[in-house]
């Protein structure tokens, strides 16, 4: 089925190329520019931005925050009456709001992919901010994309998808120096083995408990953290995550609120 809409997408990547391979298949007129397709990929490519940007019904960037203002001042000047921008960029709230400035208000989106590039086999979810997010929701809710409506302010789901990101980055920092630390002591086979069984044994009720239980137990944890000072001292290996660790419980210890913990 064809639906009469242009879309035009900025970006070099693979993210770009995925996105414009799939909605071309679910049946818009996609035209990209800078794009590298995929090799299945038949999306036309303009030799210039104004090329993609004209006729275009929807404008989608996605390249890089260092790419994404060039990307819409240049877009900005072109965007043909009622069209929207949507920039899909990794970025911060504030350069979000920058970016907005160059646009008439309900001709800006802020967008941000939720779900990872590299996560092929789950439905790639959008948070969507800003005053046109309704009418760029509606504009591609029939093509399949799964958009999510933030809010109107500019920024929120740009806040949204960082946050995120937050919490899985410091996950990663968490397990890259636990395992350092199994390592030095000679554990690294048990303690890769023993965190696989952590993992798979998660549920709702883990987050709950490290939030709530934390509070309950932060003075006792705290003295656990010394003694792994200890240990991780005498096998000569310092640690980048205990320190934050423990000022972390040492400040639920002194009472600093810990957000949905109900102890």
């Amino acid at each position: 089925m064809t639906h009469n809409i242009r879309i035009a997408m900025i970006g070099p990547g693979d993210a770009a190329s995925l996105m414009a391979g799939e909605l071309g298949a679910a049946g818009a007129d996609v035209i990209g520019f800078d794009l590298s397709p995929l090799p299945e990929s038949s999306t036309p490519v303009a030799e210039t931005i104004a090329e993609a940007v004209a006729g275009a019904d929807v404008v989608l960037s996605l390249n890089s925050s260092s790419a994404a203002l060039r990307a819409a001042e240049r877009a900005s000047a072109l965007l043909p009456p009622g069209a929207i921008f949507a920039d899909l960029n990794t970025a911060t709230p504030a350069l979000k709001r920058k970016l907005a400035e160059h646009f008439a208000p309900n001709a800006f989106v802020d967008a941000a992919q939720m779900t990872p590039v590299s996560q092929t086999d789950g439905e790639n979810v959008i948070a969507v901010a800003g005053p046109g997010a309704q009418t760029f929701i509606d504009r591609l809710a029939p093509f399949g994309v799964h958009l999510e409506l933030v809010s109107e302010v500019v920024g929120h789901a740009a806040a949204r998808n960082l946050t995120r990101s937050l919490l899985s980055k410091v996950l990663a920092g968490a397990v890259i120096d636990y395992m350092w630390a199994a390592e030095a002591m000679g554990l690294e086979d048990w303690a890769h083995d023993e965190m696989l069984r952590a993992f798979d044994a998660m549920t709702r009720d883990t987050a709950t408990g490290y939030l709530e239980e934390t509070v309950k137990n932060a003075k006792r944890r705290e003295i656990e953290m010394l003694d792994i000072v200890e240990m991780l001292e005498e096998a000569d290996y310092h640690s980048l995550f205990v320190p934050p660790t423990q000022l972390v419980y040492n400040k639920v210890y002194h009472s600093i609120k810990v957000p949905h913990a109900n102890a």
